[in-house]
């Protein structure tokens, strides 16, 4: 039987072709699960804290009754102080269900609300225990800084909320309290 009439095998890929065909399908793959996703731009240190002071639109305060029920808005900063971050009207319920005192909702078309909290318990000079001092807002993403006076508490699970609107915020990712950074994200 003549060569030209026998059935031929296709021909086999390289290694390498395999190898490149299934990085370039990794590659689509990964490209197409972040399609759904916006791009965070990149924020330094060096730009938050160079970024503009922003004065709160509002600053309210409040006891928070039951601290176990703020769930994922609540972000620890050390032993005794947290943030607390609110972008919606309905966050901004569950956070008024343990701190009736705030009142009703801020527009937060213009920023989202953070909250510093002491749970140092009840100061006995009768002070505010914690403060926000300055946010700076780079591209939506803050930088807070407060103050925790120190003194002396009672030790009776109080937690104190000083809650604030801040233009243009979208997300804090750096709190300074009393010179120590904590980096809640």
């Amino acid at each position: 039987m003549p060569s030209d009439l026998r059935k031929q095998a296709p021909p086999q890929p390289s290694r390498r072709r395999c190898a490149l065909a299934g990085l370039l399908i990794a590659g689509l793959a990964a490209l197409t699960s972040c399609a759904g996703r916006s791009a965070r731009p990149a924020i330094t240190v060096q730009a938050l804290e160079s970024a503009s002071r922003v004065a709160p639109t509002f600053t309210r305060r409040a006891i928070v009754t039951r601290p176990d029920e703020l769930g994922d808005l609540y972000h620890p900063l050390g032993r005794r102080c947290g943030l607390i971050e609110v972008r919606s009207g309905s966050e901004w319920e569950r956070l008024r269900r343990v701190a009736p005192e705030l009142g009703p909702p801020p527009d937060f078309r213009r920023g989202a609300v953070i909250g510093i909290t002491s749970d140092a318990g009840l100061p006995l000079d009768g002070s505010w225990p914690i403060g926000l001092e300055a946010v700076r807002v780079c591209a939506g993403a803050g930088f807070a800084v407060a103050r925790f006076p120190g003194g002396t508490f009672l030790p009776d699970g109080t937690t104190y909320l000083e809650a604030s609107q801040i233009e243009g915020l979208a997300v804090v990712l750096m709190v300074e309290i009393n010179g120590t950074r904590f980096y809640p994200q």
